[in-house]
């Protein structure tokens, strides 16, 4: 693993539908199709271009935090109790539909969209034929992964967004992914169990979360042991996707787990990302992962 490596993108030069405008003050003004909204983002620690009277003109909806990542829009236009987004590529075309919650989040983080065109284009190269989402939200990395892949499973602690994903599957016209509202870890060590294997698994693991049953995921104390069982679910031949949020990790935590879990693993990727907004400024997507053998 390279030190250093930092990847620096614009997503509406890729993903034409959404755009990162400004950010700044620890928060973010972002459009989504014909969506703008304003919402928290911790890692916006820069000033913005804009000032907030105009991020408040031309945006739809703004979020106001009153606890950690729970609070209420203020809504300033019309804003529909549900819209889609559409991302085309020349290979893959995908719907999700997006929705203001009682959360900030809106059913897509668009920086996914660097993991959608890889999980599609090794799929078929490599004729995939099981392939494991966990962490899975709303399932955008799941239907990349349905198009070319017999068999998907979807996993998410949480119902209704595990039932977001069946409408998406649903939007997208796919019927072969398997959804389970089930905590990530107990899924793992079931399928070890089983004896059942995986050539794909990606993994999105937030900073803490709550499992189906209020297990609680702390990811310092939970990874290492979700990562030891994980191995023993992957075929021969496999790839991993993993994407890493938490601001306690750094590149030496990430080598330290490959090492550990995929030393036989050959690393595509590792990198840290960043977003850049239409004026140059940036927000932390965290480090992305890929490795395959």
């Amino acid at each position: 693993m390279e030190k250093g490596r930092v990847m620096k993108i614009n997503l509406h030069e890729i993903f034409p539908e959404y755009e990162l405008i400004d950010c700044g003050n620890g928060l973010k003004l972002e459009s989504f199709g014909e969506i703008t909204l304003i919402r928290q983002e911790v890692t916006a620690v820069n000033k913005p271009v804009l000032s907030i009277s105009e991020w408040r003109k031309l945006a739809d909806a703004e979020f106001i935090e009153k606890s950690k990542n729970k609070g209420e829009w203020i809504v300033y236009k019309s804003v529909p109790e549900k819209w889609n987004i559409l991302y085309n590529s020349e290979e893959l075309n995908i719907v999700a539909e997006l929705s203001l919650t009682k959360s900030k989040h809106i059913g897509i983080f668009p920086e996914q969209i660097l993991n959608w065109n890889y999980i599609y284009d090794i799929s078929k190269k490599y004729k995939v034929d099981n392939f494991l989402n966990l962490f899975g939200y709303t399932g955008i990395s799941s239907i990349a992964a349905a198009f070319n892949i017999d068999r998907v499973t979807h996993i998410d602690s949480i119902k209704k967004v595990v039932d977001w994903t069946k409408r998406n599957a649903d939007l997208n016209t796919l019927n072969n992914i398997r959804c389970i509202t089930e905590d990530a870890s107990k899924f793992v060590l079931r399928e070890r169990k089983r004896k059942n294997v995986y050539q794909g698994i990606i993994l999105d693991p937030p900073a803490i979360g709550v499992g189906a049953n209020r297990e609680k995921w702390v990811f310092e104390n939970n990874i290492d042991e979700l990562l030891a069982y994980l191995t023993e679910i992957l075929d021969e031949s496999s790839f991993v996707i993993m994407n890493f949020y938490s601001h306690t990790v750094n590149e030496k935590f990430i080598h330290r787990l490959i090492l550990t879990y995929f030393r036989e693993f050959k690393i595509d990727f590792a990198e840290k990302v960043f977003g850049l907004s239409r004026y140059g400024e940036v927000i932390d997507h965290g480090y992305f992962v890929r490795i395959r053998k």
